[in-house]
This record gives structure tokens, C-alpha cells and sequence, in this order.
């Protein structure tokens, strides 16, 4: 229905983005760390070898370690110093008055880290093979992990097997990143190899059959679109507050707190981790990844979030179109008096106005099943391909009022639902879906599992098993949703088959799924308990249907 360009335009996504594998590869630059072949175990040292040799294959640019390097500026190292030796004074500081500390203190250790003026070069990742001695990790000589991603290679845990549940996996892959300040883990024995990233998930991989498939779908986009966090600064925030308690927030807020509770009971939201109890070697390597994150305090995992109902944009034929602008349809998008109208492409041509849409979510490092709607309700909205947000009255924006990572994959499935109104309003105006977003909104939920295929709702559609492996906050994983619900929709109207909501699918990430509320999603997946697990085990029942 939309071109890529066009979906971009709308989410707001202005650099070029690349979503196929192939193209990923093709535009990633990769140096390997250097290291000592004794101190590396064998395993780890032919995985290497393949490796490289299939981003050889791929056509990645393998840059030798020397020419990865780069010298900073001695300015910007002396503001990164100066900024440290403030946070210290003001720790001791606090620490004299006995008043609740908000920051770390830095030892003379961590401070000399940041005399190491010799940096890789942005938009270069690194491999790492083995366990490196505390001053030398690769985090030393890299910007940040959104310029560099990091990529170590260690020997298979020990205390992983096939039997390991999501939470033994979980507990590993956070101790592996914290303490060895990467971003991917990748373990290895002589049959098999793992996969972490901040997904929480855990893919097991032959070491043997399809390596260069593998790698090419789970790892390149990986380190291609890493995790990278939106800030408040990425938001236009409202001059207008909202209100729980109003006649539009309030059905809609009982829905969240009342449906969270029932969600509960189905273990998929495991509890969230505390940054402070992550096994870091020390306090600057924590005071990274903190910085790193905008400064949250932990992670979560999954989202609870429900559309707010929205006014329908009417769906123009051409004629319309061409009356209402005062010119020519050209192009697939185009903006006219600060509106942003999109070309959909159905039986014949149509223009519409982007829709507006509000979204009532959950703050980042919530407790996602028991909400506090005064301390733990964000407003997000998006219009024109601008992300704005909405604040109640007496909320203040600090280090606790963070958005979802999944932020845009959020928007994105709701002006989804937004624009599959619009059309089922020109089109067939008596849908139980349009009567839904118009009366009640729309819910949209996501844990790190799937649904069992036996156990799609009749009316939902399944998409995205075959993306690529993208991490969550990337702008790939914001396409690929945005994409999917339109073709699914698109879908039902050639299947005659009555659009109800979708499915998306996020391989080796987890499930967003759009539903009628968060109470009776929560309901269906209680009344059906094996209808959906934490990990990964139902997603390998999709690609057998492939």
C-alpha cells in the first residue's frame, strides 16, 4: 500500500535506512581486536575464521585494526574529564550532607581510562575474541555502542543448556554484557553457537549448516540497527496536559491498569533489571552504559499501550486531492499547508492526511503489570512525521520519565490503525474494527514470546517472520511493522476475510500484537495458557510453515 519512502516520511524517519540483510552488509564496516591466539580457546578461534570469511563473502568491509583508529580532539577529551571531576565534587558533596546519592563516584582508575585519546572511527564495529583484562575492553576506544557496536566472542556458557529457561538466559546475557560492556555476545562450542543482544533473546544456531544464512539474518542487522534509546529532546512536548480522570482518558486508563493486573498472571512481563545490579568491573563502565541509555535506571522488558480513539482522516480520490491542494497528485507523498498527505495505492488511487494519533504507554523501567497511572502514563503522539508528548499536570520530565524503547514501533502500529480506519470508513463502514478505534481505541501490547500458531484469533493477521533480526528502537524494526500491517490489511481485503488486527511478528525479539483492549487480550491469553510462552520456542513453529 505504501512505498518505503512514504512510510518514512509518515514515522518521521529521515536518513536512508536500509532494511534488507544483503544491503546491511554491504554497508558495514567491521575491524577484529587484537588479540593473543594463546590465551584464546580453539573454538573461539575457528568460529573467528568462519566469520570472517562470511562477511568476506557478503562483501563487508573488513578494515585492519591500525586504520580503524583515529586520534580525539584534546578539547573534548579535557570537557569529558572536567565533566567527571564535577560529578565527583558533587558526590562528595551529597555524601558531607548525608543527602540520597543520584550519581556514581569516579576513581583515579576510571579517570585515567579517559586520557586514552586514541578512539575507532565512528560507524566502525569490532569484534572481540575472549575475555579482555579490565583496561583494555574495546569500550575504551569506541564513541559509543550506537557508533560502534561491539560484537565479543566468548566459549559457550556453562551454565546454559536446551533445557535453560528465558529467565537463565535473560540472568546470562545481562551479567555477559555488564561485565564484558558489549552490546552482542556470541557464544561457541564445536557443534553450536548463541546469540545475545539486549533482545533477550537467545537463538541457537549448528555451527556447521547455513552459517553464512545465519549470519547474514540474525547478526549483520544487529550490529547494523543496534539498540539505541529515543530522548525527551526527540519529542515536541505539549503545551496542553492530559487528564487520567477525564471523560476521554479514563475508560482507556481502567483498561491499562485493569488489563496489567490480569497480565500478571500469565508470566510474560519477567521483572526488570536495576543498571546498579548488573555485575560491571567497575563504576565508570556503569556511568557508560547509564549514559548510554539516557540515563535509566534499568531495563524492562515488553509494553502495555492502548490507542486513544481518533478522528478519521477522509480518504480523497484523486479529483478531491487535486480540488483541495490546488494543483497536480504528484509524487507518493507531499506536505501542503504543514500536512502530510500519503498516495494509497488500493483498487485505484487515493490521497490521505497522515492521521494524528495518541498513544497512553507505560514509562520505560515500569513495572509493567501493576500500574501507578499517575507516576508510570506517558502520552505519545505523532503527526506530520513529528513525535510530540503530553505530560499531566504535575508530572516532571527527569531521569525516570523515559518513553518506551519499542517507542516507534508503537506509533508506528498506531497510525497503522489509523489509516486501515480511514479506508474501512470509505470502504466498508459498518467494520467491527473502525467501530472499535472510533469508540474504545485500540490496544497494542509486546513481550519477549509468541503466539502459538493453533492460536491466532480468527481475523488477526501474522506478519513479520521473515524480517530480518532487527534490535528493538531500531528505525528497521518501525518500517517492518508499519509495512506489514498495511499489506495484512491489504491482504484481507483481497481475501474478503474481515480485518480484525494483526499479529507482528519480531524474529528473535518478541510479539506486538494489536487487540480489541488490554483486558480482553489478557483475558484470551489466560483462557488459553498455552497460547503463548516467553523465549522463542513457538517462533520455530512459524518457520516450519514457511
Amino acid at each position: 500500500m505504501l512505498n518505503q519512502e512514504t512510510i518514512q516520511a509518515i514515522l518521521g524517519i529521515k536518513k536512508k535506512v536500509y532494511t534488507k540483510p544483503e544491503e546491511m552488509a554491504d554497508k558495514m564496516n567491521i575491524a577484529f581486536f587484537p588479540y593473543e591466539e594463546k590465551n584464546i580457546s580453539t573454538e573461539i578461534l575457528y568460529f573467528a575464521k568462519k566469520l570472517k570469511k562470511a562477511f568476506e563473502e557478503m562483501k563487508v568491509n573488513i578494515v585492519p585494526y591500525e586504520d580503524s583508529l583515529t586520534k580525539t580532539p584534546i578539547l573534548k577529551t579535557c570537557k569529558f574529564v572536567l565533566k567527571i571531576l564535577i560529578n565527583n565534587f558533587f558526590y562528595i558533596l551529597r555524601m558531607i550532607f548525608y543527602l540520597p546519592q543520584k550519581k556514581h563516584y569516579f576513581n583515579l582508575n576510571a579517570i585515567t581510562y579517559l586520557f586514552k585519546r586514541i578512539k575507532i572511527k565512528k560507524g566502525i564495529s569490532v569484534v572481540v575474541l575472549g575475555e579482555q583484562t579490565s583496561d583494555n575492553l574495546p569500550m575504551q576506544y569506541i564513541n559509543n555502542f550506537k557508533d560502534n557496536s561491539i560484537i565479543t566472542i566468548l566459549d559457550f556458557p556453562k551454565n546454559i543448556s536446551e533445557k535453560s529457561s528465558f529467565h537463565e538466559h535473560f540472568d546470562t546475557a545481562l551479567a555477559l554484557f555488564a561485565y564484558h560492556m558489549t552490546n552482542i555476545v556470541i557464544g561457541v562450542n564445536k557443534e553450536k553457537w548463541i546469540l545475545y543482544n539486549f533482545n533477550a533473546s537467545h537463538p541457537v544456531f549448528p555451527l556447521e549448516e547455513k552459517f553464512k544464512e545465519n549470519i547474514l539474518r540474525a547478526l549483520v542487522p544487529k550490529i547494523v540497527a543496534p539498540i539505541y534509546p529515543f530522548k525527551i529532546s526527540d519529542f515536541i512536548i505539549s503545551k496542553k496536559f492530559f487528564d487520567i480522570a477525564d471523560e476521554y482518558h479514563r475508560n482507556q486508563v481502567k483498561d491499562l491498569v485493569d488489563g496489567a493486573l490480569l497480565f500478571n498472571k500469565t508470566s510474560l512481563y519477567p521483572a526488570g533489571k536495576k543498571i546498579s545490579d548488573l555485575p560491571f568491573r567497575n563504576n565508570f563502565y556503569r556511568w557508560i552504559v547509564k549514559h548510554y541509555l539516557d540515563n535509566r535506571n534499568g531495563m524492562s522488558y515488553g509494553f502495555l499501550a492502548l490507542q486513544l480513539p481518533g478522528k478519521i482522516s477522509p480518504l480523497l480520490t484523486v479529483p478531491e486531492y487535486q480540488k483541495l491542494i490546488g494543483g497536480e497528485a504528484e509524487g507518493d507523498y507531499m506536505e501542503h499547508n504543514d500536512e502530510l498527505f500519503i498516495k494509497i495505492n488500493l483498487d485505484k488511487i487515493y490521497w490521505l492526511k497522515a492521521p494524528e494519533v495518541w498513544v497512553l504507554s507505560q514509562k520505560s523501567g515500569s513495572d509493567k503489570t501493576h500500574i501507578n497511572p499517575k507516576r508510570d502514563l506517558i502520552k505519545m503522539g505523532l503527526s506530520g512525521g513529528k513525535m510530540f508528548l503530553q505530560t499531566q499536570k504535575d508530572s516532571v520530565i527527569d531521569n525516570d520519565y523515559k518513553t518506551s524503547f519499542d517507542t516507534q514501533v508503537i506509533l508506528a502500529h498506531a497510525v497503522g490503525n489509523a489509516i486501515i480506519a480511514s479506508v474501512l470508513a470509505y470502504i466498508n463502514p459498518h467494520s467491527a474494527f473502525l467501530k472499535q478505534y472510533k469508540n474504545h481505541g485500540i490496544s497494542i501490547s509486546h513481550w519477549h514470546g509468541y503466539i502459538h500458531p493453533e492460536h491466532v484469533p480468527s481475523g488477526w493477521y501474522v506478519h513479520g517472520v521473515a524480517n530480518p533480526h532487527v534490535a528493538c528502537s531500531s528505525p528497521q524494526s518501525a518500517i517492518y511493522a508499519l509495512d506489514g500491517k498495511l499489506n495484512s490489511f491489504k491482504e484481507s481485503l483481497d481475501s474478503g476475510v474481515e480485518y480484525k488486527g494483526d499479529i507482528h511478528i519480531e524474529p528473535h525479539h518478541g510479539t506486538n500484537i494489536c487487540f480489541i483492549s488490554v483486558v480482553e487480550l489478557a483475558q484470551y491469553l489466560l483462557n488459553n495458557p498455552n497460547a503463548s510462552v516467553l523465549g522463542n520456542s513457538y517462533y520455530s513453529l512459524y518457520n516450519r510453515q514457511e
